[in-house]
């Protein structure tokens, strides 16, 4: 198996034998995804090899246990109405199935595979998950790395979420849908969005997803303008999380995973600028920080997420 691609030499270490030493099982369950789409067919069997040992994980294994008969998992919903008791109990589906894809699930998994027919029971007839935009769009982003790209649920709901996008190429926070003023586009609400549709493997939208990510580059660095992660240090925040708002992490690398997906690369000056900057970040030890400037350890699950960034840049150069 190469562990030293071409592509990786433009780190000034080379995380991947790392990885492989010290990373979870899940961990190098997504970096050897991403060394197989070179064509390594070692890392194939490896792959075949792990997810055995993956469902076995511990972690996996606690989380399944508490998933109920119908595929949802439990949540504290004393004193709600109806409609936010099923808000939650979508939520509770997300935020599991998250964790479990982190941890190497697949929806051959048979808790996978109830929690996937539970999340979908969900998706009204026009396409739409009742939740907020960048919630669906996570929603949608979820069913596609569990392999469902070709499902019709899927299809509804990206086009669902398309047909929602502004003029200045974003989306609206739902918070600011009811002004009478023209609010600008929610940064991380697009952020999410771009990182679904870009993946979704038949649409043929070229030209909506370079509306989206030149919306997100003129605004890039900047304070978001409405109450979804506000604070202009939610840039530096790279690590995305499996629970509440830290679904919607990612930071700069979020952005660069939506914006490499739509096909921007260095030539544009403000994503060279961001992609420069992402470079610089690996810590001495070769891992990538959960927060940039604040975390010395780093975190083999954001170094993997910031090798696939840097795999689709390196391998799509010219010459």
């Amino acid at each position: 198996m190469e562990l030293e691609p071409a592509w990786v030499k433009v780190l000034p270490v080379n995380p991947i034998p790392i990885i492989f030493r010290q990373g979870s099982i899940g961990v190098q369950l997504h970096l050897l995804n991403l060394l197989a789409a070179d064509g390594d067919g070692e890392a194939e069997a490896v792959i075949k090899q792990l997810r055995r040992a993956a469902l076995a994980s511990p972690e996996a294994t606690r989380i399944l246990k508490r998933q109920r008969k119908d595929g949802t998992w439990p949540v504290e919903a004393s004193g709600q109405p109806e409609g936010a008791v099923k808000q939650l109990v979508l939520l509770g589906l997300l935020e599991n199935l998250h964790a479990l894809v982190d941890l190497g699930g697949r929806r051959s998994w048979p808790g996978v595979g109830r929690g996937l027919r539970a999340l979908l029971s969900f998706q009204h007839e026009d396409g739409r998950f009742p939740l907020s935009y960048h919630q669906h769009a996570c929603i949608g982003r979820l069913l596609l790395a569990l392999g469902l790209g070709r499902n019709p649920a899927v299809h509804r709901a990206a086009h669902w979420i398309l047909e929602r996008q502004r003029e200045d190429g974003g989306w609206l926070h739902p918070q600011a849908a009811g002004s009478k003023a023209k609010p600008p586009s929610c940064i991380w609400t697009t952020a999410e969005v771009l990182a679904f549709i870009a993946r979704y493997p038949t649409l043929r939208v070229k030209e909506r997803l370079q509306q989206a990510g030149e919306f997100l580059l003129e605004h890039a660095l900047q304070p978001n303008t409405t109450t979804l992660l506000p604070d202009a240090a939610t840039w530096d925040v790279l690590e995305e999380g499996s629970r509440g708002v830290q679904l919607f992490h990612g930071g700069t690398l979020k952005v660069l995973d939506g914006l490499t997906l739509a096909g921007f690369n260095p030539s544009h000056t403000v994503f060279k600028k961001l992609y420069t900057w992402l470079l610089e970040q690996q810590l001495k030890g070769g891992y990538y920080p959960r927060i940039s400037g604040r975390d010395t350890r780093g975190d083999p699950l954001v170094t993997v997420r910031a090798l696939e960034v840097i795999h689709r840049v390196e391998t799509t150069r010219p010459g």
